[in-house]
């Protein structure tokens, strides 16, 4: 007398489970993971935004730098007032003072939007002088999340750098 039943197929609610139906089941398994997987990377294809380093090694070379500009920026203690304003849906005023008494008149002051995911959509513009100390420019920027970086030079070297996160809002 043996103890497995002589029949390998399983009754489940009046319906017998073969090995037929559990490879079935098995391929639709893998069929769904694998469509699943091909729609996730084309949508990753599709957005991505190219953002990456272009050479993480000379990057990191130049971190010392760095750290000593923004030692120098520190340094100089200016201080800088930036104004953004909607003056209707999707274009802004951006307005920015410099609050210390220093002036230098060969400043140039510029200012860049990043959006944070979509390096696609960044937007950059140079702001016109109002006075020695007072630059601003009229910027088409959408609503939402938005990286403002604000740079001023004179000539090639960068005096003042400010990276700061900001919600535009109609």
């Amino acid at each position: 007398m043996s103890l497995l039943p002589a029949e390998t197929e399983l009754d489940v609610k009046g319906r017998k489970l073969t090995g037929g139906m559990v490879l079935f089941m098995l391929l639709g398994f893998f069929a769904t993971i694998i469509a699943v997987n091909m729609v996730l990377l084309g949508f990753a294809i599709k957005t991505f935004s190219g953002r990456e380093a272009k050479n993480a090694y000379i990057a990191g070379m130049s971190h010392d730098r760095a750290l000593a500009a923004v030692r120098a920026q520190n340094a100089r203690g200016w201080v800088i007032d930036a104004q953004l304003k909607r003056v209707e849906a999707g274009r802004s005023s951006i307005r920015i003072e410099r609050g210390d008494a220093g002036t230098q008149d060969d400043l140039e002051a510029f200012a860049r939007f990043e959006h944070p995911a979509d390096s696609r959509q960044d937007r950059s513009f140079a702001l016109a002088r109002e006075s020695t100390r007072a630059w601003s420019a009229i910027a088409e920027v959408p609503a939402g999340g938005w990286d403002l970086v604000i740079e001023m030079r004179s000539g090639q070297d960068m005096l003042f750098r400010s990276h700061e996160r900001i919600s535009v809002k109609d």
